[in-house]
Parts: structure tokens; C-alpha cells; sequence
């Protein structure tokens, strides 16, 4: 929904960085307006949470509850000062890493309807580990907004990159200034699906922006890379 983010503009960092939250609008209308019927009223799990701003997106889109995770307290911190309203109190935001999160809650016998996955599959090495312990939790919907490298064969790029960058990967290990991570292919993220018994649909990004793509130019990059919004359902 055009707008929500707009109670950001008073918060820092947010609020000297008028773009920044325009461009969560704009992602909004990508990755939580086309799924609204399948988050309202469902159990939802938000990997690398960052502040809790897609948790609190989910939880206003419906969801009974949200339970986001992310490894930088800091950022956890931060959703104290969103604002209180009534869907609040339906997100819990949890500080792990989101590996041994996932892990316990499938030993604790969870399970959840919607996956969020939200900016992180380009920020992780193991994607098919990840995918196969998401589907253990027996989600209807894993929703992945994610860069990918646009190559017609399976693959995985890897790269590496800063971990002082909150956007980044994090990492356990003292003095480690960088991670190694993979961005992969369409068709290797189609290859696991297909070996986890899922469907995959590509999201349309010109249909939903229409002619407003102000602040979405990496979903429409010409070039090696390019950001892209994929559904995975039970086939």
C-alpha cells in the first residue's frame, strides 16, 4: 500500500532519507500487496528482520502473527520506537542467527504459513540448505525478493562483501571484516524448487509499478544483475 512506510520519516536514519522510504513503498507493492490473501490471518516468519519493517508490513497486512528474525541487535532495537498500533503486538522480533533459529524451531515441532525472505538470499552461501529447512516448517507460501544473476544456465556467483554494512551478511567469527556470499541464477533458484516439490512463480515487476519506478532501478538493470521477486508454492 502506497504510504505505509510514511511513519518512517520521523525515525532515524529514516528520517533524513526521504528515497529511502519511498523505495519501501514502492517494494511493498511487490512483495507484500500481491500476497495479502495469503498473509491475512497466517502464521509468518521474516528472516534478517533488520529493524522489523516488513514484520510490522505483515502483521498490518493481516497476519495473525510475525515472528521476524535478525542477527544485529542494534537494529532489533530499533522497532521499539515504531509507532503502537493495534497490529503491532502481533510481531515478535528474535536476535539470532537465522540458521539456528530455523533449526529450533523445527526441532520444537513449528511450523508456519508464509516465509518472508526478504533481501537475504543474495547475502547467504547455502540457499538450498536454506530452502530445505524452510520447507520443513510447511509453509503454503515462501515469498523471496532477492538480486540474481541473469544467466540462462544454473549458477551461483560468489562474491564478497563488508560486514560492517547493515545490509550485509553478518559473521561469529572475531575480526572477520568480510563474508563470502552467492548470488544466484533464475534458473538455480528454479533448479531448488523443483527438487523441494515447489512451484515457482516470477512476480511481473513492470505490472505492478506501472510507469512510477522511481527508486526501483536495480529490479530493471540491464547488465549481469538485476533484483527479482519470486513466489514458491507446495506443487
Amino acid at each position: 500500500m502506497s504510504g505505509f512506510f510514511d511513519f518512517l520519516k520521523s525515525l532515524p536514519p529514516y528520517d533524513d532519507n526521504a528515497t529511502t522510504v519511498h523505495r519501501l513503498d514502492q517494494r511493498h507493492r511487490l512483495i507484500i500487496d500481491p500476497f495479502q490473501p495469503q498473509i491475512a490471518g497466517a502464521r509468518v516468519l521474516d528472516l534478517a528482520a533488520h529493524d522489523g519493517r516488513w514484520s510490522y508490513a505483515l502483521a498490518h497486512a493481516g497476519a495473525e502473527e510475525v515472528i521476524g528474525v535478525e542477527a544485529r541487535a542494534d537494529l532489533v532495537a530499533r522497532f521499539d520506537k515504531f509507532p503502537d498500533t493495534p497490529f503491532k503486538p502481533r510481531v515478535t522480533l528474535h536476535c539470532n542467527d537465522l540458521f539456528t533459529e530455523i533449526e529450533a524451531r523445527i526441532a520444537a515441532g513449528e511450523s508456519f504459513d508464509v516465509v518472508a525472505v526478504y533481501g537475504i538470499f543474495y547475502h547467504i552461501m547455502d540457499h538450498f540448505r536454506l530452502l530445505s529447512l524452510l520447507r520443513r516448517l510447511g509453509p503454503q507460501l515462501i515469498i523471496i525478493d532477492s538480486e540474481f544473476i541473469k544467466v540462462d544456465n544454473a549458477m551461483v556467483q560468489v562474491l564478497k562483501e563488508e560486514v560492517s554494512n547493515p545490509l550485509n551478511a553478518v559473521t561469529d567469527i572475531d575480526g572477520q571484516t568480510h563474508s563470502v556470499v552467492g548470488v544466484p541464477s533464475r534458473r538455480a533458484t528454479e533448479f531448488m524448487a523443483e527438487a523441494l516439490g515447489m512451484d515457482l512463480t516470477w512476480v511481473d515487476h513492470a505490472l505492478l509499478l506501472g510507469d512510477d519506478r522511481t527508486g526501483m532501478k536495480d529490479y530493471f538493470r540491464e547488465g549481469r544483475k538485476v533484483r527479482l521477486t519470486c513466489a514458491l508454492t507446495p506443487a
